[in-house]
């Protein structure tokens, strides 16, 4: 994008406006000049065309500085919604979020068998969430660890990709409001995967910690053969020869036990990856993720145990998100891909610091 340009120039300022007023609190046309370095006339010519167009609006008054009393800015979250879509093994969920972030429904349904009825019940399970609606869609996140050909073209809007731990790394970000730049994320779930700065880490799931069972990656001994969703269900299958779903594993006392048990194979990847890494911290995230919270001291315990005496704040943090937490974070990876368009401004923001 050519930033000379008149026209290129007003959108990046739109955009800067849009994000400003998301991420302020009672923001007014003098606070938006201050703070975008944007002059007041420039600004107030901005916001009237944001509020022409729908996507702001006046929402009250508070005294400003001067003494006089200023009109507060807010998103019109009327304007649009997003869509977050999550595919795991079994079931699907579809989420509606308002421009703001605010899940305004959900609903799940059946995968399916094969690829055709899985199109057949995203169809009707849209059509359901889209009756009567006239806002317009901006587009929609996929939440997949796989890829599904032609599921794009099935949608009758722009949609990209993103895997499981990014979306609740996303919700975490959101709901902690923290700097979690040095924190390593760990997805327990049927399969096992890490995330940091801001990378997913595929290869953490299958760090060789000892010899044991088979991994799908032909190796054995990997943290994935030991603590996914998938190894504790083949497990279980072994002791009981019955197929158990992941809410009848979470429910489990015996299954608790099997997963506490491997605890140690988990805080010696974490060690490993934190020396390499240099994460200041560690969060488990997913279903798996939901021990007890004597469970997480003795998996800090041993943690600690394995770093060196310089590490020794070192903390594993138990998720703050429940089973919406995906869909939100999904929401808001929607919401700055094609609402706020926040990895532009971010880009923008970079080239004007050299």
């Amino acid at each position: 994008m050519d930033f000379s340009r008149p026209d290129n120039a007003r959108q990046i300022n739109r955009l800067k406006t849009l994000s400003a007023i998301r991420g302020g609190k009672d923001m007014s046309r003098a606070e938006l000049s201050r703070e975008l370095l944007i002059n007041k006339v420039s600004i107030s010519e901005i916001v009237d065309s944001l509020i022409k167009d729908g996507l702001i609006r006046e929402s009250g008054k508070k005294m400003s500085e001067s003494g006089r009393p200023a009109t507060i800015l807010e998103i019109d979250v009327r304007a649009g919604k997003v869509l977050s879509l999550i595919i795991k093994d079994k079931g699907c969920m579809i989420a509606a979020s308002d421009l703001m972030g605010k899940i305004l429904r959900m609903e799940r349904f059946p995968r399916g068998n094969g690829a055709e009825e899985f199109k057949e019940n995203l169809n009707s399970s849209l059509q359901r969430m889209l009756r009567n609606e006239s806002v317009r869609i901006y587009g929609a996140v996929i939440v997949s660890d796989e890829d599904i050909p032609g599921l794009s073209d099935a949608l009758p809007f722009p949609s990209l990709r993103v895997s499981q731990i990014e979306a609740a790394v996303r919700a975490e970000r959101k709901q902690c409001l923290e700097n979690f730049d040095d924190m390593l994320f760990i997805m327990l779930s049927e399969r096992i995967t890490a995330y940091f700065k801001p990378h997913v880490l595929n290869e953490f799931s299958h760090m060789r910690l000892t010899q044991g069972e088979k991994c799908y990656c032909g190796r054995s001994g990997c943290l994935e053969s030991f603590l996914s969703g998938q190894a504790i269900r083949r497990q279980l299958f072994k002791m009981h020869a019955k197929e158990m779903s992941t809410r009848e594993i979470l429910s489990s006392a015996e299954a608790r036990e099997l997963i506490k048990g491997r605890l140690k194979h988990l805080s010696i990847a974490i060690a490993l990856a934190t020396e390499v890494l240099g994460a200041s911290n560690a969060m488990l995230l997913g279903e798996y993720s939901a021990m007890s919270d004597e469970d997480y001291t003795e998996l800090n315990n041993m943690v600690l145990s394995l770093l060196p005496d310089w590490k020794k704040n070192f903390t594993v943090f138990k998720s703050t998100q429940a089973d919406g937490g995906i869909a939100e974070g999904a929401c808001e990876i929607a919401l700055d891909h094609y609402f706020y368009k926040t990895r532009l401004l971010e880009s923008l923001k970079e080239i004007e610091s050299l």
